[in-house]
């Protein structure tokens, strides 16, 4: 994925369904609502996400994109902030 300008570059969440966004479990949800990871006192943080949503191969490939990270926690979509159903007010 396009990383030049950092976030800016990258766009919204890959949303290929035009869904709101949730969690991982949730019916109703983007494609790229992978969940929250939690990183080490030394910001380290490691994560294994197995989701048939994105897959490797076909019209909704991940293959070319880039996984940005956010710095705040995500609400999956249940937080009633304005950005919930869109970022899930997770930060830039």
């Amino acid at each position: 994925g396009d990383t030049t300008n950092g976030c800016i570059s990258t766009g919204a969440h890959f949303n290929p369904n035009n869904m709101t966004h949730g969690a991982p479990e949730d019916e109703i949800r983007h494609a790229g609502d992978l969940g929250n990871i939690v990183a080490n006192a030394d910001g380290v943080a490691e994560a294994t996400i197995v989701d048939n949503q994105i897959p490797l191969t076909g019209p909704n490939a991940v293959i070319g994109r880039a996984f940005v990270v956010h710095e705040l926690e995500d609400d999956l979509g249940k937080g009633g902030h304005e950005l919930s159903l869109s970022t899930g007010n997770a930060g830039g």
